[in-house]
């Protein structure tokens, strides 16, 4: 597949959520509030003179913007999803983990009390700090078993003892006194190369997947934030500390409630994309 300097993965993991980032920033820094942008007057005295050079200044603090929110959606997102629900190359074959999303598993056994205390620490704020995530996850996601048909749904035989008897003969064709451990060892980033560089016409599809669970998890992290912002300005910016919700159901209550309920949305998703990009190159092996 030849390579392009500028892919459908830079338009969606990096240029888009980029854009969406700025005029987030642009719109919320907005004194007059939300409701300023909800007035066709005001639409209408909008600046609309933009110059070649500010498309320019644009376009490069987009794409700078998009690199570092996908680099912060990786960090976040995705570490909870595999914390909550493990990896999708282990689920697809019914490799079920026994840890918990606060439980953590070391290879070396004497590990220091307070590298653990700082990790369950980091993962309670991590949890907290993806609030729209995390709290749907656990209640609505349970409810209506959504965590296990979207992302933990398993293959059915004969493709797991199939894929799982490939794997292992791919590892010893490699070292053939290799005793490959399904559970415990890394198997997924070796297949990610074998099963881009094994099957050419598989390849663009594969790299559509890549750009749609790329493209959804920087925009669910780019809507967490959004939410944490109207919480926070709802709740602890407001002048008036007396807050009913019911009865003060304005624009920015409306906003919190629409980005939060998109944020889960985006994040199943990516859910949804990122398991079915580790399913083709699974079943690619087959081929």
């Amino acid at each position: 597949m030849e390579k392009n300097p500028f892919s459908l993965f830079d338009f969606l993991g990096y240029f888009i959520p980029g854009a969406f980032g700025l005029f987030l920033f642009y719109f919320l820094q907005n004194n007059a509030g939300l409701e300023y942008y909800f007035e066709v007057d005001n639409i209408k005295n909008l600046n609309t003179d933009i110059s070649f050079l500010y498309i320019t200044f644009f376009v490069i603090l987009s794409y700078t913007l998009g690199h570092i929110l996908s680099f912060l959606s990786t960090l976040t997102i995705e570490n909870f999803a595999v914390w909550m629900l493990g990896y999708p190359s282990k689920n697809l074959l019914g490799i079920y983990g026994t840890e918990k999303y606060f439980e953590k598993k070391y290879k070396n056994l004497n590990i220091n009390k307070k590298a653990t205390y700082l990790s369950y620490s980091l993962r309670f704020l991590l949890f907290i700090f993806l609030a729209p995530i995390s709290f749907l996850s656990i209640t609505i996601g349970e409810v209506l078993d959504l965590n296990n048909s979207v992302y933990k749904k398993s293959l059915k035989e004969p493709y797991i003892s199939l894929i799982k008897t490939k794997i292992e003969g791919l590892f010893r064709g490699l070292d053939n006194n290799l005793q490959i451990d399904l559970i415990k060892h890394d198997y997924n980033k070796l297949l990610i190369h074998h099963s881009y560089n094994i099957n050419v016409p598989h390849q663009p599809k594969l790299m559509n997947y890549v750009s749609l669970y790329g493209f959804l998890r920087v925009i669910s992290f780019l809507l967490n934030l959004l939410s944490i912002f109207m919480l926070l300005k709802i709740f602890l910016f407001n002048e008036n500390l007396n807050i009913n919700i019911f009865e003060e159901f304005n624009i920015e209550s409306i906003i919190l409630f629409i980005s939060s309920f998109l944020t889960y949305i985006t994040y199943l998703g990516y859910l949804k994309f990122y398991r079915r990009y580790t399913q083709e190159n699974l079943m690619i092996l087959l081929l």
